[in-house]
């Protein structure tokens, strides 16, 4: 995964290439997804609650023991949501049976950046950190709070530059075309981490 990150498009390919495309990109997602049941336990298991707001009416105590458990289906869910947003408002080209593995990658790589602030805190609640300095750390304006929201603002904009890339298969002719659709498919999976995600 770290590779695939410092080499976008020759890990992407090596990763997705084969017989069983889909098979290796739902294997990708699920290994993303068990880093976010990790960290999940762990800061289930300190006792940790969400930061950020969570949707109206979900339980905030026990946020992260239902994440744990949810999180991967949430991610695989997510994916064939946003390659269903792109093969629906892409043309009917030759590359159509390649979006969903292409797909695979534009969510689960900005995962993956997504995942690094929520790994730190659970490393730093494991080790006996208390939830209230590490709100006190993120809340005064610096560098360590730009450090954190600027990994969740690149993983928006890796978020849309792969989708928008995933896109060009069903819209090879026309970059406008495939920038809409991507953005499309961007704001479906941004949009369910924003929501459910902490």
């Amino acid at each position: 995964m770290a590779a695939a990150l410092i080499k976008h498009r020759k890990a992407r390919h090596g990763l997705l290439k084969g017989r069983t495309p889909l098979g290796r990109a739902a294997l990708f997602l699920v290994g993303v997804g068990a880093l976010y049941m990790v960290s999940s336990a762990v800061l289930a298991l300190t006792g940790a609650v969400p930061t950020a707001p969570v949707v109206a009416g979900m339980d905030i105590d026990n946020y992260y023991f239902w994440q744990m458990l949810f999180v991967v289906p949430f991610v695989l869910a997510v994916w064939v949501l946003a390659s269903g947003v792109l093969l629906v408002l892409g043309k009917k080209e030759h590359g159509r049976s390649a979006v969903p593995a292409e797909a695979s990658w534009a969510w689960g790589g900005p995962l993956l950046v997504a995942w690094i602030p929520s790994a730190v805190e659970a490393a730093f609640m494991a080790l006996g950190m208390g939830q209230g300095e590490w709100v006190g750390i993120l809340s005064e304006p610096g560098v360590w709070q730009a450090i954190y929201l600027g990994f969740f603002l690149f993983a928006g904009v890796y978020a849309v530059r792969d989708f928008v890339l995933a896109a060009r298969l069903v819209h090879k002719k026309s970059w406008p075309a495939a920038i809409l659709t991507g953005i499309a498919a961007a704001t479906v999976a941004v949009g369910a981490y924003a929501l459910f995600i902490r």
